[in-house]
């Protein structure tokens, strides 16, 4: 009498193979929220050790300079030497995207020993409506208003210690651009803000609805928008204003 011989299986049945795609469904549907936040944590946090480090650079040339603030912008004959850096007039007239900005030339350069690895926060969406000014990426936050004049000139403040911890020196920075092309107003996209003032959106709320805000006695702490505030072209970009009874803006004791 021969003995079965038992035949080998050719593979997974229908029922097996939806069985595995379901499993690794669910799983993935589980794990991709988790990993998403860890990654939104974990940008939250290496911007705000920028801040930090701006922060420190920032108090080191108030240092050096009686206390005085750098201006926002002073104009040259050559060209707008910004707070973050030098843009000549020959490279403004090579279009936006395609403009060489100095770094070397910024006010803090000589405080941060790698100003490349701190100017730029790393939740912001290059991809996407995002439109460049620069040639590579910019500086992607906004000092306040109040602080660098938009004056050619310097300014010294006093903060009263009790308004220190309230007071915004620099933030996650950003603006809705539908006016220059290649953005339009039927094409609006997110483009890079060096300041920001009370009731205008110019601040990126990219950390889970939360900007990080460099205070004026320089701790980082992150902050929601104020109610309504987020501009409707582009909602998914996140950028608002910040509620004034949260944050303050105006110096008392400004010269």
């Amino acid at each position: 009498m021969k003995t079965a011989v038992p035949r080998p299986r050719g593979g997974f049945t229908l029922v097996e193979l939806l069985l595995v795609v379901a499993i690794i469904g669910v799983l993935t549907g589980l794990l991709v929220p988790a990993v998403l936040g860890a990654l939104q944590a974990a940008q939250q946090t290496s911007c705000a050790s920028n801040l930090r480090q701006i922060g420190y650079a920032v108090q080191l040339y108030l240092k050096d300079n009686g206390g005085t603030f750098f201006p926002l912008v002073t104009s040259r004959a050559d060209g707008k030497e910004w707070y973050f850096g030098f843009e000549s007039n020959e490279s403004v007239s090579t279009g936006e995207g395609h403009r060489i900005l100095d770094r070397t030339r910024s006010r803090l350069y000589p405080y941060l020993h790698a100003p490349e690895s701190v100017e730029t926060c790393p939740a912001v969406p290059f991809s996407g409506p995002y439109k460049p000014k620069y040639k590579g990426r910019g500086w992607t936050y906004g000092i306040n208003y109040n602080l660098a004049s938009h004056r050619s000139s310097a300014n010294t403040v006093s903060i009263r210690p009790n308004d220190a911890s309230r007071t915004i020196v620099f933030a996650d920075a950003a603006q809705v651009n539908t006016f220059q092309a290649p953005a339009s107003p039927g094409n609006p996209m997110i483009e890079d803000m060096y300041f920001i003032q009370p009731q205008s959106p110019h601040v990126q709320f990219r950390h889970g609805r939360a900007a990080n805000v460099l205070f004026a006695d320089w701790h980082v702490a992150a902050v929601g928008p104020a109610e309504g505030s987020l501009d409707a072209r582009l909602p998914k970009a996140l950028i608002g204003s910040f509620d004034p009874e949260a944050v303050l803006f105006t110096l008392r004791g400004a010269k």
